[in-house]
């Protein structure tokens, strides 16, 4: 008996040691300087262009089953910037699209965007902008570690002002008017 439980113990362990490692590989890691010529995925030194990201955020390990839905990418991104989900800052849909597997290569995204999510074989890669990507700017990418498969590209949505406000604005012009015409008589 006594033999029977080291041997399962030391299975145990033994499993442990052999998943620990894959346990640390499938973590989200922040690239801490993304604008100088590329960072590693996977042994792999990534490229990308046109315009440097102000963060980058690497995933590269097994994805859950659904978790490629633009609703599931939307929630990851929020997650792993720490985004509102809704409001000011919330993210909106700019652009998806799905991409021959090849580990470099390039594509177009027909609207302006802040956050970019590119799926490659197992991992995911997240990258913002401080200030928005131009619509049409052709995207690049090289030396990827597995096949890309698709992107979603997402928009911060900015205060948008209340009709109120609009209102208020205009009875303040019109009483600036006002007055000027006043002061002239």
């Amino acid at each position: 008996m006594n033999k029977t439980k080291h041997a399962v113990l030391g299975l145990c362990l033994a499993v442990s040691a052999c998943l620990a490692p894959l346990a640390q590989a499938a973590s989200w890691v922040e690239i801490s300087n993304p604008a100088k010529g590329g960072f590693k995925v996977g042994g792999n030194t990534v490229t990308y262009g046109p315009i440097a990201a102000e963060s980058v955020w690497v995933y590269d390990g097994a994805n859950p089953a659904g978790a490629q839905s633009a609703a599931a990418i939307k929630s990851l991104v929020t997650t792993q910037f720490g985004l509102p989900t809704s409001g000011t800052g919330s993210l909106v849909l700019a652009s998806q699209g799905d991409l021959a597997s090849s580990k470099s290569g390039t594509f177009s995204i027909n609207s302006s965007f802040d956050y970019l999510a590119i799926h490659y074989g197992r991992g995911e890669l997240l990258f913002h902008w401080d200030s928005p990507v131009a619509a049409n700017t052709v995207f690049n990418f090289g030396n990827l570690p597995r096949g890309i498969s698709n992107f979603r590209a997402y928009s911060a949505v900015s205060a948008v002002p209340e009709p109120a406000t609009y209102g208020m604005l205009l009875m303040g012009l019109g009483l600036l008017g006002f007055m000027a015409r006043r002061r002239r008589g």
